[in-house]
Parts: C-alpha cells; structure tokens; sequence
C-alpha cells in the first residue's frame, strides 16, 4: 500500500507570467498560497488552471499522474472529466439544430417511436427537465436496469439503456418543466440522438466538428477508444480511511456491473484544450450567440421559478456574481470547469485525480472564485481547525 505523506511528495508548480492587468496580479498570487497549503497539506493532487480573458494568469500542477511506480503529473496530462462531457454532447446538439437538422421542440418519440414520452423534447433533455428518471439516484430505476443488465454482456452501453426503456417504458418521474431534477439518462439518450441525425459515430462527430474545430488535440471519448492505453491519460486513486492510496477501480477485484455510456459521461481532455473549448465557444467558432445564450439560460418551471441547468450548463447566482460552470467526476476524477461570461470574464479550470472528499475539492474551486470576487473564504476545516 502506498501512502501519501508531505515528505513524499513533490509537487510542481507552475506559475506563468503573462501581460495582465495589474489587479490580477495579487489574485493570482493569491490562488499560488492557497495552492501552497493544500499541497503542504496533502488535500490536492492534480492540475489547475486559471485565465483572464482567455490568457493563462497561473497553472499550477501538484502530485502525482501514478503511485505505483511514482511519477509526477505533467502540464498537458489528460483526466477523465466524468460530467462535463454534458457541455460537449449539448454543443453538438444545437449545432445540429443550427444546421436544420432537429429542432428543439422534436419530441423525444421522433428519434425512438417505441418510447411513449411524445411530450418530452430536445430542450427538455439539455436542460435536464424532461422528468426522466437517472438510473444513478432513483434507487428502484437502478434496481430494475441492473437486473435487466444482467442479461447483457457488460458493460453496458448507450444502447443497452435505450433498450431497457423500450422494454419496461419506466414511468416519468414528473411531467416536463414540473421538476428540475437532473438526468444522466436524458444525455444518453441525445448522444444517440447526434449519432442518429449526423450519421457518424459520437466519437467521430465530436471529433471532427468541435475538437478539431476548436484545436483540442489531447482529447477524446475515452469508451469509444479502440485501444485505451493512452500514455497520456492519467489514472485515478482514492484514498481510504487509513491513509493508503488505492487505485480505482481496484484492478484485483471482481469484474462488476459498470458502464460505458456517453454523451453524459467519459471524455477525457487536458486543461489547454477545456480552455480552449471554453475561448471557442466564447469567439463563436463552434456556436452561433443565440444558442450560447440557450445553453446559459435555464427554462422557466411549471410553478413559474427557475431551473438551475440551462441547455448544456449549470447557472447560479452567488452574491448577486453569475456564475456558469459544471463539475464532472468519474470514478475518482474530480473536475471543475468556470465558464468565461462577458460578466464574469475568467476561466477556472481544475482536474484531480486522487479523491478523498469531494466537500475539500469543491471548497477549492469555492476558495478560487472568492478570490477573484474579492470574497473570504474560510478553509480552517480542510486543515483541522
């Protein structure tokens, strides 16, 4: 067993000098405390990047890519993201929409007749208000889903899910715009949607329309991967109760039930290429302004208050700052992706790769937004106090 301890580990960071304006000097230099501590302290390992309107003000890489054997992370490692591959599937949707090819009020029994949801829609899926149940929190949708996967050959996939609903037609949980209640299952099924209406695998057409398009070379869907052994994909640990860093998932275990879905899950991508996703979408290279708007508004809810996802993007407002993000995990990847908004121009991108508790790394990226709003922000429980 391995264990992480201050002496043992070396953690390289990375501070870039680029032409800014003088105020952003101090909160960079800020963000390098914080980011001092948390590695003294053992509550960080993985890379963070941070821009001002699209320029890169402090890149910080701590830790380790793999414990056994040792070796340090590099700048232009590639993490698997988890959820924020929802932003990607919902770019591809509406650049499909911009071209005619779908509309946003398409029903979702349009693309799967022997669904009985006539009245979900396209907007509904992206903005996680369609009512479909998710298969990871409604605990008898799972229940009834694994024993129908057992019968399958694992792990299963976008396929297989949609094969499931077509057989047992599970109930909506609410009906469209009751509730806000959010829904990996609802981004499976747009990812079949995209492979449906463009006529190339998800892989292929994210690749070619918005990777490619946007210059982002380290990245990729990590399940549609012929070969998976990709020296620059990083691996993932967990710590456990005793201190030990253990891989996830554990390779000596038992194959059990796991998928291998997309479109709500596995792209793996570096912190350069989500920054350069972010400036892309920021420039229209990959959307027009009216369907970067759609995807920053969250609909209006049968009971007239607002959703907290718009099509393709959380929003939330924090002492009266907006903030556009989404987070991501997998397996035990965390990540961290602040959108760069016109009325909040900087760019927060954070990726790590050992989990211990998700409340230290989500107080991180709570730390770093207060430092450039110029809020406290008070850790002393992450460091024992």
């Amino acid at each position: 067993m391995i264990k992480i301890s201050i002496l043992s580990v070396l953690f390289a960071v990375v501070l870039i000098a680029c032409d800014q304006p003088e105020p952003l000097a101090p909160k960079a230099q800020a963000i390098a405390d914080l980011m001092t501590k948390l590695e003294a302290a053992d509550l960080f390992n993985g890379i963070i990047l941070i821009a001002e309107k699209g320029e890169v003000s402090y890149k910080g890489v701590h830790g380790h890519r793999s414990f056994n054997p040792r070796e340090p992370l590099k700048s232009d490692d590639a993490f698997r993201v988890g959820s924020i591959s929802k932003p990607v599937t919902a770019v591809a949707i509406h650049m499909l929409a911009e071209q005619g090819q779908l509309g946003y009020d398409d029903a979702l029994s349009k693309f799967f007749p022997e669904l009985p949801y006539d009245h979900v829609t396209i907007e509904n899926l992206l903005s996680h208000t369609s009512g479909l149940y998710d298969v990871y929190q409604e605990t008898e949708m799972r229940a009834a889903f694994y024993a129908f996967y057992d019968k399958l050959d694992p792990p299963y996939t976008n396929k297989d899910y949609l094969e499931y609903m077509i057989q047992y037609k599970p109930d909506l949980i609410g009906d469209p715009l009751e509730i806000d209640r959010y829904s990996n299952t609802g981004y499976v099924l747009l990812a079949l949607i995209v492979e449906q209406v463009s006529g190339h695998r998800f892989d292929v057409f994210i690749r070619e329309h918005i990777f490619e398009s946007a210059g982002m070379t380290r990245s990729g869907i990590y399940s549609l991967l012929e070969d998976r052994d990709v020296p620059y994909i990083v691996s993932s640990y967990q710590i456990d109760p005793e201190g030990d860093v253990q891989p996830t998932p554990d390779p000596n275990a038992p194959r059990s039930m796991y998928g291998l879905t997309y479109g709500d899950d596995e792209v793996y991508t570096t912190v350069d290429d989500l920054l350069a996703f972010d400036q892309a979408l920021r420039n229209g290279t990959l959307l027009k302004p009216a369907s970067l708007n759609r995807m920053m508004k969250p609909p209006t809810l049968a009971d007239g208050s607002t959703a907290r996802y718009g099509q393709g993007m959380s929003v939330q407002d924090i002492n009266d700052i907006r903030y556009v993000t989404h987070t991501g995990s997998a397996w035990s990847f965390l990540a961290y992706w602040k959108f760069a908004t016109p009325d909040n121009d900087h760019t927060v991108i954070i990726f790590s790769n050992v989990r211990s508790q998700r409340n230290t790394f989500r107080a991180v990226y709570t730390a770093i937004n207060n430092i450039f709003h110029n809020e406290a922000y008070d850790l002393s429980e992450l460091f024992g106090g």
